[in-house]
């Protein structure tokens, strides 16, 4: 009975640390917040952006820029760390869902290696045309292309793989019609060059170009959605421009390493979506066009990732894009 008595206390100082840990709060230190881009991008902004205000309601979160190859640096440091809820990836569908096409090895797997935690925002592109160009709508622009000798109209995008790119690319296809495509570090630098005329036209964010429209020097074409910004009623869809069923979004997430624990994810999903609710967060991305996609936990967001894979899996096949 003595020796019973001896081992039952033995064990329950062997795990008395083991139970203080699982009972400590989370998160009781910094939650470090990796993002593949430089400071300024779109991933940057926003994840500064709820950093703040998470920061704000009590939490501790500083972002940390590792840009390179397409967000696949930052996606193979998060997915190598600890998955304890103290290091994020905040990533775009080119790290996501496209990676795996453009790279032929990989260190990671996103959909083994990172779980999904929250929708950041998302929602359509536009079309933007040079404003020199002879077009007005739509149908003029794809007048325009069609009477030009096959790929010597050019569409600028952020970079191979990104939504700008493969959304020019499915719209091609779906148009019938070859497009030289012209990449550029970053939609910022192609909107430039849209600007100057050096290429006609390119697919990106809203709250990229939205100036350079009301300034004259970009023509505001058609958005990428289901339905018109309600900012800006008066630009049709290209579903409603003979393109039916076209839809390309834009859209960033928050991940964590695979194997972090579900009460962990649940919090940190929770968390996140409140302070995509704030009105400081929720008025950025409406501006940006980015507040339209949201889910309701991260399994509707994992089957949300999973549709775009397949998806854009088809067009880079479509368009012939080979691995690097």
């Amino acid at each position: 009975m003595k020796r019973r008595k001896a081992v039952l206390a033995l064990s329950g100082a062997l795990l008395s640390p083991l139970w203080a840990f699982a009972q400590s709060p989370y998160p009781s230190k910094p939650i470090r917040v990796v993002v593949g881009v430089t400071p300024g991008g779109a991933g940057d902004v926003l994840g500064r952006l709820f950093a703040r205000s998470l920061s704000e309601n009590g939490q501790n979160l500083y972002v940390d820029n590792k840009p390179g190859a397409s967000g696949t640096l930052s996606a193979d440091f998060v997915a190598k760390a600890a998955p304890d809820g103290y290091t994020l990836l905040v990533a775009a569908p080119t790290t996501m869902v496209v990676a795996p096409h453009l790279f032929k090895q990989l260190s990671f797997i996103p959909s083994r290696d990172l779980e999904p935690v929250a929708l950041i925002g998302g929602g359509p592109l536009v079309l933007v045309a040079h404003s020199g160009l002879p077009v007005k709508s739509v149908a003029d622009l794809v007048a325009y292309i069609k009477k030009a000798p096959p790929g010597s109209v050019a569409f600028g995008s952020g970079g191979r793989g990104t939504a700008s790119h493969l959304t020019a690319e499915a719209w091609a296809r779906m148009m019938d019609a070859t497009l030289l495509h012209s990449p550029y570090k970053g939609d910022g630098q192609a909107v430039i060059d849209v600007m100057g005329g050096q290429v006609q036209l390119m697919f990106t964010g809203l709250n990229l170009v939205e100036p350079h429209v009301k300034s004259g020097r970009l023509r505001l074409l058609a958005v990428t959605g289901k339905s018109r910004f309600t900012t800006l009623p008066q630009v049709p869809t290209l579903d409603e421009s003979g393109f039916k069923g076209f839809e390309s979004l834009g859209w960033l997430g928050v991940y964590a390493p695979a194997k972090t624990p579900a009460p962990i994810i649940q919090k940190l999903a929770s968390e996140w979506e409140m302070a995509r609710k704030t009105p400081t967060v929720a008025k950025v991305l409406d501006t940006a066009g980015m507040g339209v996609l949201s889910f309701s936990s991260p399994a509707e967001f994992a089957r949300f990732q999973q549709s775009e894979a397949t998806r854009w899996a088809a067009v880079i096949k479509a368009a012939g894009i080979e691995p690097e």
